[in-house]
């Protein structure tokens, strides 16, 4: 299977209450192959947080392929670190430029 045979989706979460349904019906709607990112900031961290009340939903999405990431900036300007983060979350420097960029790598952009 090539690359281009992959459909890419880059999910922007700058909130947490809409986006474990919208990605779960996103991996469960796919009939191609499927790559995930769901970009988290503003009040959207809070989903991706090792102590908060969504560690295990992540834990599921990124079993099923979902690659989480968390913006720096946020994390900074919460006070938090990327030791506050679920395990396998990733940062990335600014969320807006993460998805711009995706976007730019023709990836398909969901905003949540």
């Amino acid at each position: 299977m090539t690359a281009q045979q992959v459909v890419r989706a880059v999910v922007a979460v700058p909130a947490v209450d809409r986006a474990p349904r919208a990605i779960g019906n996103l991996l469960r709607a796919a009939d191609l192959p499927l790559e995930v990112e769901a970009v988290c900031s503003g009040d959207g961290i809070g989903l991706v947080l090792a102590d908060g009340p969504h560690a295990g939903t992540v834990a599921t999405l990124r079993e099923a392929g979902v690659r989480f990431l968390a913006c720096a900036n946020t994390l900074s300007g919460r006070g938090l670190t990327a030791d506050d983060l679920a395990e396998g979350v990733g940062v990335v420097p600014a969320a807006v430029w993460h998805l711009v960029r995706r976007q730019h790598e023709g990836w398909s952009f969901l905003p949540l």
